[in-house]
């Protein structure tokens, strides 16, 4: 009598093969983990960095059984996707030039020595470059068998470039929901940052990796949640603290305005509080 895994005589099955449907079967019937809900899209990947009015979050679908989670600083850190994605990311920059479709009409000419920031989470993946002239920034789902991979982005030059608005400034947030979630958050921080933390509001933090004036976490299990006012907190070489502002907050609503050495007011809405601009070097 035939085990009911065993495929049954009359198939005639190779062993080679026999053994494979065995394994299938086994798998397939063997338990399951819970299902994660599906999330929706909230943001368009062509609008996800915009520096003068905020910084736009978008909410991917979590792929079953893909867990791999990747945060590079630089291109000396890169798995084989992210190097993949990064030079897609690239290319599409690289068109965009040729056709004019890339901001103000400044040619931001961009190179993997540039790559800032790249996350992977499952089979998503964001990649941030920045130079003195502009900054790319793709998001895409890697490729399958036998596909290209899909998504898109945006270049632009900087409209302020050489300031950030005080210690930090955050250019990329994603998160898996819609509200929180886990989120993967990158951007800019002046010399002045010796540690930067994402505090959760719940009594939990993540720490952030600095490389040459860029910033990038990813959290694992994080749950965040909007209305506990999860806040990136900027500390100096010393330990102090010297600047607080909520994760979700866009840019153009930052509590304070930021002015140039001359008084210009280069961020937020000029007001009797602005602080200074704080100087960025790649």
């Amino acid at each position: 009598m035939n085990e009911i895994l065993d495929p049954p005589v009359e198939r005639d099955l190779p062993p080679v093969a026999a053994r494979k449907m065995r394994a299938h079967l086994l798998h397939a019937v063997a338990r399951r983990p819970a299902r994660t809900p599906r999330l929706r899209v909230a943001v368009a990947a062509a609008v996800l960095l915009v520096v003068t009015s905020g910084v736009a979050a978008s909410v991917w679908d979590r792929p079953d059984g893909r867990t791999v989670q990747v945060l590079a600083m630089g291109p000396g850190e890169l798995s084989p996707t992210l190097r993949d994605a990064a030079e897609q990311c690239l290319r599409w920059s690289a068109r965009e030039e040729k056709t004019g479709s890339a901001g103000d009409g400044r040619q931001v000419l961009l190179s993997l020595a540039d790559l800032a920031v790249a996350t992977e989470r499952g089979n998503r993946v964001l990649v941030l470059f920045m130079n003195d002239v502009g900054y790319a920034t793709c998001d895409m789902q890697s490729a399958g068998p036998n596909q290209e991979p899909s998504g898109g982005g945006s270049a632009e030059s900087w409209p302020h470039g050489e300031w950030l608005p005080g210690p930090v400034q955050r250019l990329l947030l994603t998160s898996t929901e819609f509200d929180g979630g886990d989120v993967s958050v990158s951007g800019r921080v002046s010399g002045r940052v010796g540690r930067l933390v994402l505090d959760h509001g719940d009594g939990r933090t993540t720490v952030a990796r600095l490389s040459g004036g860029a910033f990038g976490l990813m959290t694992t299990g994080a749950r965040l949640k909007a209305d506990d006012d999860p806040q990136l907190v900027s500390y100096d070489d010393q330990g102090v603290e010297i600047d607080r502002r909520p994760l979700f907050q866009a840019e153009d609503q930052l509590d304070h305005c930021y002015t140039t050495p001359s008084g210009t007011v280069i961020y937020g809405k000029p007001a009797t509080n602005c602080l200074p601009a704080e100087a960025w070097k790649r």
